[in-house]
Parts: structure tokens; sequence; C-alpha cells
């Protein structure tokens, strides 16, 4: 009879601020990993204040992570924030140098972490809660950009506590869906948007009741549709929803069941999303006679010139804890009907869900958003259009992406 292996935790954390791309800051911002550890196995969880991560990017950062801990890269996600006070976002990026003083100093967060595992229990919580809208409106047969009280959303924060043998808190991880875009372009200034407000509430929540200590760290869910709210209402708008999301941890704390010790598990699933067919040659070489030095329509026309089928990669990760709780995890930048569909299908009692891990490799609309075509706005249609591969995927996508969930999640109850 197999035994139940006992859990171990660690965490740390860290200001980062440092790899700011400009000078004024109303906020430090924070890397923080809470490593988990059942017999000889350990998984990582990093959250960073951090807009997004290139691939390439956090693909470096893994391996350097695997050098540096022995822990395999298979058993890391590394999420960031979003929040778009940051580099990551907008075309911002960190210069050469603070990325790899980032690199270096991630890497030993979690080796700090993974040399601290601590006997611990873990409970796991949800409460309801909604600090933004769903952004996209249909307005006049186009989508725009304003919220839709009838859109998707996903009205909840999910909730995972660690907690020693003397019932000190390790750690608190929390996740929630909505851009961080409340002090987005009102101020330039460096900051964590709401996540950070909503550490620094919850902290103080809990330090009334005697119990400030702890790693606080917030994870981003399937936001890709959803904006926190109001988008650019400014600082003060901003601590209100911090507090907001605040009030509903703890209460998800306070409510919160113990998990059952089991094996920690992973699993990753690489889907290649078939894209639409890009403007025949003739079309390609027509628009470049007006425009000869865009680099989209060079490479458009050398894809319509091959005649090859084209597919942008979508990578899935998921971490267990036994059959009890789950973390799911994609590299693209998810719409909330994708999480609502997760916690349909998903065989464990609870399940999180995390958007843009270990990088980010643009939106995942739905088949009725892709099926709009150049009237589907900005996630289906304008983005995909004019970056990389410069094509959105086909509407077949959705049902690819539901496929690939159910399969991971399935393999991890095995």
């Amino acid at each position: 009879m197999k035994h139940a292996p006992s859990m171990l935790a660690g965490a740390a954390e860290a200001v980062i601020t440092r790899v700011k791309d400009r000078p004024v800051v109303y906020d430090d911002l924070f890397a923080r990993t809470l490593v988990l550890g059942a017999d000889d196995d350990r998984v990582v969880i990093v959250a960073t204040d951090m807009g997004t991560f290139s691939v390439e990017y956090a693909d470096d950062l893994l391996r350097r992570i695997e050098r540096t801990t022995d822990i395999p890269s298979g058993n890391i996600i590394i999420t960031t924030t979003q929040t778009h006070n940051a580099p990551g976002v907008d075309g911002r990026e960190m210069t050469p140098a603070a990325g790899e003083w980032l690199s270096d100093c991630i890497a030993g967060l979690v080796k700090r972490a993974s040399d601290d595992l601590r006997p611990c229990v873990l409970n796991a919580g949800r409460a309801p809660v909604q600090i933004g809208y769903n952004r996209r409106l249909m307005q006049d047969g186009e989508i725009v950009m304003a919220p839709n009280p009838d859109g998707a959303i996903v009205p909840w924060v999910d909730v995972l506590e660690a907690k020693d043998a003397d019932g000190r808190r390790i750690a608190a991880l929390f996740s929630h869906a909505a851009h961080p875009v409340i002090v987005h372009w009102l101020s330039e200034e460096i900051g964590p948007d709401f996540p950070g407000y909503a550490v620094r509430h919850l902290r103080d929540l809990l330090a009334r009741e005697g119990e400030p200590e702890g790693v606080f760290m917030f994870a981003q869910a399937c936001c890709g549709d959803i904006n926190g709210h109001p988008l650019r209402g400014g600082f003060g708008a901003c601590d209100a929803a911090g507090l907001s999301l605040a009030f509903a941890v703890k209460q998800a704390l306070a409510g919160a069941r113990p998990v059952a010790p089991g094996a920690l598990k992973a699993r990753s699933l690489d889907l290649p999303l078939p894209l639409e067919e890009p403007p025949t040659a003739a079309e390609c070489r027509a628009a470049l006679a007006e425009d000869p030095d865009s680099t989209r329509l060079r490479e458009l026309l050398a894809v319509a010139e091959s005649g090859e089928r084209q597919f942008h990669p979508l990578s899935m990760r998921a971490l267990a804890v036994g059959d009890a709780l789950c973390f799911l995890t994609f590299t693209a930048e998810m719409f909330a009907e994708y999480q609502l569909y997760a916690e349909a299908v998903s065989p464990f009692p609870q399940t999180f869900v995390f958007s843009h891990t270990n990088g980010i490799t643009g939106y995942a609309a739905t088949a009725k958003d892709y099926e709009l075509g150049p009237a589907g706005g900005y996630e289906s249609w304008g983005y995909p259009t004019r970056n990389r591969p410069w094509l959105p995927p086909q509407p077949q996508a959705e049902g690819l992406i539901h496929e690939g969930i159910t399969r991971l999640l399935g393999e991890l109850m095995r």
C-alpha cells in the first residue's frame, strides 16, 4: 500500500524594481516563489510583478533554475502578473543587463526556498470576487474594447496556503483573472497595479489577526478578455480594487480546507494551433508595391509562396498535488472562457489556471471570436495580424485547446 508523502514547502521573495525601464516608481516590483516537496520530488511556482516574459527568456530562466536547484524544468512554472507599469508590455523590454540580473535573482530565490523546505499543511480555498469586466463589446457590427456586463468573467479568487508545523504561514498564493491596467496610461511610473495593492492590504488585514507572516504572491488567471476596472482609473481606484481582492483572499483563507498530501506530478503538452490562410502571393506583391518596406508583407509573401500550412505554438503545463489540487498553465493569454471550461471538466476538487506562464505566445480567443475575422477586435484579429506570425488562429483552435485541457488533466489523474 502506497503511503501519502509528507508535504514540504518553502518560499522566498525579493524586490526586483531595479529592472525598471522608467525612472519614477510608485511602488516596488517583487519576485516571489513557492516550492512544494513530497518524497524526493519538488515543484516550483514563480510569480513576478512584470508585464510578460518572452518564451526565449522564460526558457533560459527555466534552465537556469534547473541548474541552480536540480529541480527539473518540467516541474517549474513562471508567471507574470502582467502589470502594465513594468517592462514586458507595449513593446517595453528590460535591458540585457537587467534581464541577466533578474534571471540570477529568480534562480537564487528558488534555491533559497528549496533549501528551506519545511513540513507543512496545505490549505486551499475559493471566494467570490470581481474587480474587472469583460472588455469585448459588440458595437455597430464589430468588437470594441469597452466594458461588456454580459461577457465572460471568472468571478472568484483561488487561494493556496502553506503553514508549518507550528501553524505559521509559509506562503499564500492567490489567483484572479483581470488585466492590471487600472493605473496604466494615467501614470508612467513603475509599479505592480492592483496585485501589489492586494498584497499590501492582505498583509495588513492578517496582521490585525496576528498572522502577518508569510510570502504573499499573486498569479494571473485567464484575463485575456478581462480588464481590471476601471481602466485608467488611477491610484485611488487601484487601491480600492486591491482592497476588494484582499478581502476576498482573506475570506477564502478563512474557509480553506486541508489539501490531502499526495505525490507531486507534472505534465506538459505542446499544441500546434492552425492559422488562417495568408493573402495570395499576388495580393502580397500588390500590397508590397505600395509599402515595400513592410516586414509583415514580405514574410506573408514567403508564406504564400511556400504553400505550407502555418501553425502557432501553444504550450500547456500542469502540476498536481495528488488527486486534490492542480495548477493548469498556458503560454498564451487565455480568454476567461477557457478557465470556465477547465473548471467544468477538471477532475480535481480545485484547479488553478494561469495565463502567459513560461513565456507568452499571444492571445487565445474563442471560435466565435475568430469567426468574426477583421470585426473581431484587438485580441482575435488586431494583435495577431500586427505581430508575428501575422495570422490569427483558425476557429478550430478552441476545440483543440479544449481537447488539450481534458487530455492533460486526465493524464495527471492516472
